[in-house]
């Protein structure tokens, strides 16, 4: 989930630092989100998660669960009070589901805008198809790792996050991939809008060659990604 906050000039993104015991990219600074559980199918997550689209729904859930999770940022309707939000915080899965409409709000999967669909090169045993989607939330919202999935939450400006990779952080090419494409963009709105006036979502496959010291990703269009074989 990019989830944008407007700053005094520009916007920040929200990056998590995965916990270092994590099997999958521990120590990584990546957007908050994970898989779609069975609970995110389910009759609780219809009735926390307000949108119409049927298919959307699970992925929406899942997205904005993690959100919440992770970093303690809910994207609500209505915005919740200090008191609702309070009664929500530290919920995980069902638990948040039941709390949130206790607490008579529903996470908002209509404010999100479906931005690409990455899909693991062959090679790797543990393969994932993944959603990115992007969201713009109050300006001064605050975020704090939950200290179990993540260890670190921090709004950074796109092109920050990008000078800091390399030096000190770790971000994954797929991240790294849409903090550019976030650069491009001037203000959180203009993000947004740009995710959701696709004329249709890319679905995006790369795939890795070795070379002498290290390995280089490959984007369709790429010379060279025809005849890449599996890593």
């Amino acid at each position: 989930m990019l989830a944008l906050r407007p700053a005094r000039e520009g916007f920040e993104v929200l990056m998590v630092r995965r916990a270092g015991r994590s099997a999958f990219m521990g120590g990584a600074y990546v957007f908050p989100g994970g898989a779609v559980d069975d609970v995110d199918r389910g009759p609780l997550a219809a009735a926390a998660v307000a949108g119409d689209d049927p298919g959307q729904r699970p992925w929406w859930a899942a997205g904005l669960r993690e959100l919440a999770e992770e970093a303690g940022v809910l994207v609500t309707a209505p915005p919740p009070g200090t008191g609702s939000a309070e009664r929500v915080a530290g919920r995980y899965g069902g638990e948040l589901y039941g709390a949130l409409v206790e607490a008579g709000l529903r996470l908002d999967g209509r404010r999100l805008a479906y931005l690409s669909n990455w899909v693991t090169p062959p090679g790797p045993p543990r393969r994932f198809d993944t959603r990115f989607f992007v969201v713009e939330v109050a300006p001064g919202t605050p975020a704090a790792a939950d200290g179990r999935e993540v260890t670190e939450a921090a709004w950074v400006t796109p092109a920050s996050a990008l000078e800091r990779d390399g030096e000190g952080w770790y971000v994954p090419f797929p991240t790294r991939w849409h903090l550019d494409w976030l650069a491009r963009h001037v203000t959180a709105g203009a993000a947004v809008a740009a995710a959701r006036d696709q004329v249709s979502v890319p679905r995006v496959a790369p795939r890795v060659v070795r070379e002498e010291g290290g390995i280089r990703v490959l984007l369709p269009g790429d010379p060279g990604f025809a005849d890449a074989a599996p890593a």
